[in-house]
């Protein structure tokens, strides 16, 4: 399989296309790069950066002229910008799916403008479950070697104890044990699953779902041979993992997990989905539309998310 790494160019109106042409011309030679988006919007960026103009050198940009570049206004979610983000997705699965991209890189969307466009999907994650045809898929992101798996993502807060199930949990840590062998090559990964509430419910105190839902699925997992322990406060996870003790922590909600991935990497941390069949990953950041067009956009996470993808790439 080839080893070409693509990456989609995200909103055309928020800082996606800032951080790609960033990122490209801060990576070393050696890697085969392609973006997927829009070829003048590209032009028009880097010129604003003030970007020489062979900053395309080893950079291939595959252009899908979906709209008219002259009327998109920066800083706002628009319904074309959406459409078009869309397609360079789709475009980016489909080459995926064929063998043609070694990994996808995903630059940041608008889920305001995607549904405006008509697509309600409430982000990346479920796009790429639905065009894939996979039965789960789980987000994890990336700190350098800390590790979050969530098993619940964007939906809002009051809904996460009627989603959770001893189903749910055990995918999670199926797939994340998965990825940490078969990707990471970590032999015998250690998990550690997060409580839902204070101390990890106090005993019945605070809660009831760790021994009637958490525990089990542990137990399930241990019993198959994975290497998971819990439930632990996620405070303590957290700790654990950046301590070494830990080679992943799965989270059992956004921000439970978000938090300490955005403490130790604010810009430099990266969105991996767990799950496809092939690698694909991300800017943990979104669109930042106050900001797109001014030149203040910090590329860390992009270019980390090239670099990851590259990285586990090459060890298939």
């Amino acid at each position: 399989m080839t080893k070409l790494i693509g990456i989609t160019m995200g909103d055309p109106c928020g800082v996606g296309p800032e951080v790609v042409l960033k990122s490209v011309t801060l990576l070393p030679s050696g890697y085969e790069l392609l973006v997927i988006g829009c070829g003048e919007i590209l032009e028009r960026t880097a010129e604003g950066l003030g970007l020489k103009p062979d900053w395309k050198h080893g950079v291939k940009v595959l252009d899908l002229v979906n709209f008219d570049a002259r009327k998109m206004a920066l800083r706002q979610p628009n319904p074309e910008a959406g459409r078009a983000s869309f397609e360079y997705i789709l475009k980016g699965i489909e080459m995926a799916l064929k063998g043609e991209l070694g990994a996808l890189v995903t630059g940041p969307i608008s889920k305001e403008a995607l549904h405006l466009a008509g697509n309600p999907y409430p982000g990346h994650t479920e796009i790429l479950r639905e065009k894939t045809g996979v039965p789960k898929v789980v987000m994890m992101m990336v700190v350098g070697d800390f590790r979050v798996s969530f098993v619940t993502i964007h939906v809002p807060l009051k809904k996460v104890p009627g989603l959770l199930s001893q189903e749910k949990i055990l995918e999670t840590i199926k797939l994340t044990n998965k990825a940490l062998t078969e990707w990471f090559h970590i032999e015998k990964p250690r998990i550690g699953v997060c409580a839902l509430n204070p101390h990890a419910g106090e005993g019945g105190c605070f809660g009831s779902e760790e021994g009637e839902i958490i525990s089990p699925a542990i137990s399930i997992a241990q019993q198959e041979g994975i290497n998971c322990h819990g439930p632990i406060p996620a405070d303590v996870a957290s700790h654990k993992a950046r301590e070494g003790e830990l080679e992943a922590v799965v989270a059992l909600y956004h921000d439970q997990g978000t938090i300490a991935i955005k403490l130790l990497g604010f810009f430099s941390g990266v969105n991996l989905t767990l799950g496809l069949p092939f690698i694909r990953t991300s800017p943990t950041h979104g669109t930042a539309f106050d900001i797109a067009g001014k030149g203040l956009a910090q590329p860390g996470s992009m270019l980390e998310a090239i670099r990851l993808a590259a990285r586990l790439s090459s060890r298939q």
